[in-house]
């Protein structure tokens, strides 16, 4: 099973109308089980029958210091998309319901919580960075009280790599993350990355199914950010 996540910078729609076409072209070239945008339009992925949205961020208002509407060009803007092979069985309660999205699907490891999530998303804009992230600890300790096999997936603009705090919001974000991970009995798969602030964390319980851990597009090609993604062996 491949699982994968980018954030494509909505698509640069707000200074090149057309470089989501090379974006949709490039990410239909990919072949994934599970694939979480961030900072997202909604592109036609031909390789999946299921996609999943955020609620769409509110157009024609300004919203957390930004018109989407007028920045994207009248483009609907949602932070977090989950595009899947496999229909979701269930939709969890989450705190920020245009930034976060969990969803519940049946695969070979079980009955799995994807939960889809910035943040950061004015990277160390407070209040945003310290309400998102407690967000986060919050939303993931009440889903893991209800199904243990829980994924956190998207942009969490952290590298936990100690030479490498210039891509952190701060030291606490980064603690913080470290704890929950230790608290839920989770694993960052994509945590000895280079240069690397979006991640795929899975439960512990499947650290021996992991093969491969691994960048799929470069930053700079698609967006400022690098695609991640990881493969598990389902034998």
């Amino acid at each position: 099973m491949k699982i994968a996540t980018l954030n494509i910078d909505w698509a640069k729609i707000y200074n090149s109308p057309n470089h989501f076409l090379k974006i949709e072209k490039f990410l239909n070239q990919q072949d994934f089980d599970f694939f979480i945008l961030t900072e997202a339009l909604a592109l036609n992925l031909k390789n999946y029958n299921f996609c999943y949205f955020s609620e769409q961020i509110p157009q024609n208002v300004d919203y957390e210091n930004l018109n989407y509407s007028q920045y994207l060009n009248g483009e609907k803007a949602f932070r977090t998309i989950i595009y899947s092979k496999f229909p979701s069985r269930k939709k969890y309660q989450v705190s920020d319901n245009k930034t976060s999205l969990a969803l519940e699907f049946e695969t070979e490891f079980g009955d799995i919580v994807i939960y889809a999530t910035i943040i950061g998303t004015w990277f160390n804009k407070l209040p945003f960075a310290k309400k998102e992230l407690e967000n986060c600890v919050t939303d993931c300790e009440n889903i893991y009280k209800t199904n243990q096999n829980l994924l956190i997936v998207g942009d969490l603009n952290t590298s936990f790599l100690e030479n490498e705090m210039q891509y952190c919001i701060n030291k606490e974000t980064t603690k913080t993350i470290e704890n929950l991970i230790d608290k839920l009995s989770l694993y960052n798969t994509t945590k000895n990355l280079k240069k690397n602030i979006d991640h795929i964390i899975i439960p512990q319980n499947l650290t021996s199914k992991i093969l491969e851990s691994n960048v799929f597009v470069e930053a700079g090609i698609l967006s400022d950010h690098q695609g991640i993604y990881i493969c598990l062996d389902s034998v």
